[in-house]
């Protein structure tokens, strides 16, 4: 990255007018500083660590197994468990559904994508949803993800009523 941009300083002189290639290399600079706070929601996701711990969602004589994102959220969420989840259908993308007790979201970020398989809390209702469908390409701020469905989205998807799930770590 730091070669490209020095490459562009070289180059753009050679091309226009001294005070066009200012105006150029300050416009560029904006564009590449937009672009850092852009992608910062994306890294940090990123950044978080994917845990070996595994949890597995029991419905219909049906399974799905995920994997879970460590994060403070999630541990919560695990404390809870085993417990019974009913789970309900929204806007044809995800399965959601209410905690038994609220998750403190005071030490989370936010910033995921809402991508097929994410398991995750949506922060302005407190609920925990699955996407079975790509729901956005861009980071939004209010999904916290909890893990990764592994196995069985397609066990998930094909449930068209609400539907109770007991939910347990898996040993």
């Amino acid at each position: 990255m730091v070669s490209l941009i020095q490459n562009i300083y070289t180059v753009v002189p050679l091309f226009c007018s001294k005070r066009a290639a200012v105006l150029l290399k300050l416009i560029f600079a904006v564009f590449i500083v937009f672009l850092q706070l852009a992608a910062g929601p994306v890294q940090a996701l990123e950044n978080e660590k994917m845990s070996e711990t595994r949890i597995k969602l029991s419905f219909n004589n049906q399974e799905a197994v995920i994997r879970m994102t460590d994060n403070p959220a999630t541990r919560q969420f695990l404390a809870m468990l085993p417990a019974e989840f009913d789970f309900r259908d929204f806007h044809g993308q995800e399965k959601i559904t209410d905690f038994p007790k609220p998750v403190d979201l005071s030490d989370v970020s936010g910033g995921m994508i809402g991508t097929k398989g994410k398991l995750f809390i949506y922060a302005p209702w407190g609920n925990m949803g699955i996407f079975y469908r790509d729901f956005s390409r861009r980071p939004d701020s209010n999904l916290i993800e909890l893990g990764n469905v592994e196995s069985g989205l397609e066990n998930l998807s094909s449930q068209k009523n609400d539907f109770t799930a007991r939910i347990e770590i898996m040993e």
